[in-house]
């Protein structure tokens, strides 16, 4: 999956101005804070990309999409969500998607 340049630079944009205002540092001092923002965005961006095309492959077997959304729609009426079933809808959105 390719990486977006667009999304790159906006999410580095905000961890430099984040970094910025946490520090409380001149505006000066932004064009160094890009550069580090940058190049964790990009390992960041790139982790992603891995981690996605790993959830996809788990899913070669593919379940109906009818079922999957049930599983989602079972998730999402829940009265709250914990961690684990954040990342089972995330996964079973993932799937829907390689599914469909």
């Amino acid at each position: 999956m390719p990486i977006g340049r667009a999304e790159l630079f906006r999410l580095a944009w905000a961890w430099a101005k984040q970094e910025l205002w946490t520090w409380r540092l001149p505006a000066s001092r932004l064009r160094g804070l890009f550069r580090k923002a940058l190049s964790q965005t990009w390992a960041e961006m790139k982790r992603r990309a891995v981690y996605r095309t790993q959830r996809l492959a788990a899913f070669a077997v593919a379940r109906p999409a009818d079922e999957i959304r049930t599983d989602i729609l079972a998730l999402e009426c829940k009265d709250r969500l914990c961690g684990s079933d954040w990342q089972r809808l995330d996964a079973l959105k993932m799937e829907l998607h390689a599914a469909a």
